[in-house]
């Protein structure tokens, strides 16, 4: 006896409006946890307990100094280019362009190996360790988050890309508007790290 079997297939739309939720579930998290930061950044500078927001010079340590809020404001001025080359490839989509599409998500995508090269340079090339007070420890919060988000917006750029230049959305473009949604946050969570340490 055979069996017939039908797959059932739903709407794209349906699809993309259920993980288009998803995506902004996880995002709610992020951001709880990103704004967290800002405000333990805030509070330890103000608190300054026994002097450890930034711990003066000893017999055998050297007094900690700030490092420059710049690399952090050029890093957010990279994911913001990325950002308008996503929004460029989107509009693309939305009008059945394929090739603005595809040069869209390909800049996006160089954009996001820049700005991951730029914040590890930052990274590998501050003067302190973990242990040179609250200051050091919230640099270095700030730095590894945007390194992640850098890092997972390069995977997703490079599926974006690599999906657009096969062809996969000349119908459904939905994907492309999730990734839309996460570089509008990762821009805006970089913001908030380089503003943060504007203050020392």
């Amino acid at each position: 006896m055979s069996v017939e079997t039908h797959a059932h297939h739903e709407h794209p739309d349906v699809v993309g409006s259920r993980n288009r939720l998803g995506v902004i579930l996880l995002l709610v998290a992020d951001i709880a946890f990103a704004l967290s930061m800002v405000f333990v950044y805030f509070y330890l500078r103000g608190q300054n307990v026994n002097n450890m927001w930034l711990p003066a010079a000893t017999s055998d340590h050297p007094a900690i100094e700030p490092l420059s809020a710049g690399p952090g404001w050029t890093v957010t001025a990279i994911a913001a280019f990325g950002l308008l080359a996503h929004m460029y490839g989107l509009k693309g989509a939305r009008s059945q362009n394929q090739t603005q599409l595809k040069l869209g998500s390909l800049v996006a995508l160089v954009a996001s190996v820049i700005a991951i090269g730029y914040q590890y340079n930052t990274i590998s090339s501050a003067p302190f360790t973990f242990s040179d007070g609250a200051y050091v420890s919230c640099f270095y919060m700030f730095a590894i988050m945007n390194m992640v988000h850098l890092l997972l917006t390069l995977f997703i750029s490079f599926g974006n890309w690599n999906r657009a230049r096969l062809g996969l959305y000349v119908e459904n473009f939905w994907h492309v508007d999730i990734v839309r949604i996460w570089w509008i946050w990762m821009v805006v969570s970089s913001l908030l790290g380089a503003f943060s340490l504007s203050y020392p």
